[in-house]
């Protein structure tokens, strides 16, 4: 790939020992608490936005991701699942914010797959391992009108693939390989919602999938993700 005739947005999640592109954006999608690892970027690349996708729940009660997407500073921050009284938080005056209703973005990321809603219906699915607990979560998830769907690192992906049409993702921090993050290794709370994003994975369209690229080794092998062979950087 000749980089001089390309030009990319990055995605930011919060994998362990994660290294950045050493590249140029202009723009940073950062999952959750990964906002914070937006401002080792930008010591070296200072003109990126930075754009925070959070999931409501978890950004009222994680004060840990709370407090890193607070103090990241962002341009923007994007609920992806309902609407939060951000007037209540220390932001800074520039930040801009956007809401999804749970609904909304089911829709949003239905149009990123081959079957559409049906996709992320079935592979809803692979949450659980055992059939029992299958049908258990998928019908509480109909009842309460909760069908997440990918993940909020998968979800950045996404967005990134709607609002840049003409740019390539490249994605830093994220394995959908379940584990913890970079501020808290022993969490295996992710797991099992990595497994559904793997099966969604191979669901997406070929035209999204052929414009995202990553430098880690793991999700290229997981995935079958574009792997780019670049310079990075800690």
């Amino acid at each position: 790939m000749n980089l001089n005739n390309e030009k990319f947005v990055m995605v930011l999640g919060s994998k362990p020992n994660s290294t950045f592109p050493d590249l140029q954006v202009e723009k940073i999608y950062a999952a959750n608490g990964a906002s914070e690892r937006a401002n080792f970027y930008k010591k070296k690349y200072p003109n990126a936005l930075l754009l925070s996708l959070i999931a409501s729940r978890e950004f009222e009660k994680n004060l840990d991701v709370q407090k890193r997407v607070i103090e990241a500073n962002p341009d923007q921050v994007i609920s992806r699942s309902g609407w939060i009284n951000f007037e209540k938080y220390n932001f800074s005056e520039k930040t801009k914010f956007k809401y999804f209703t749970p609904f909304k973005q089911f829709i949003f990321q239905s149009k990123f797959f081959k079957f559409h809603f049906i996709d992320i219906l079935v592979k809803e699915t692979f949450y659980e391992e055992k059939i029992y607990d299958k049908f258990s979560h998928f019908f509480r998830s109909l009842k309460n009108c909760e069908i997440n769907g990918v993940s909020t690192g998968f979800f950045a992906i996404l967005y990134a693939l709607e609002k840049n049409e003409n740019y390539n993702i490249i994605i830093s921090g994220i394995g959908m390989s379940g584990g913890g993050h970079y501020y808290n290794k022993d969490t295996s709370r992710y797991q099992k919602r990595s497994n559904v994003d793997k099966a969604l994975l191979k669901s997406l369209k070929k035209k999204f999938k052929d414009r995202l690229f990553t430098i880690d080794n793991e999700l290229y092998e997981n995935t079958g993700i574009n792997y780019i062979d670049l310079k990075t950087f800690t």
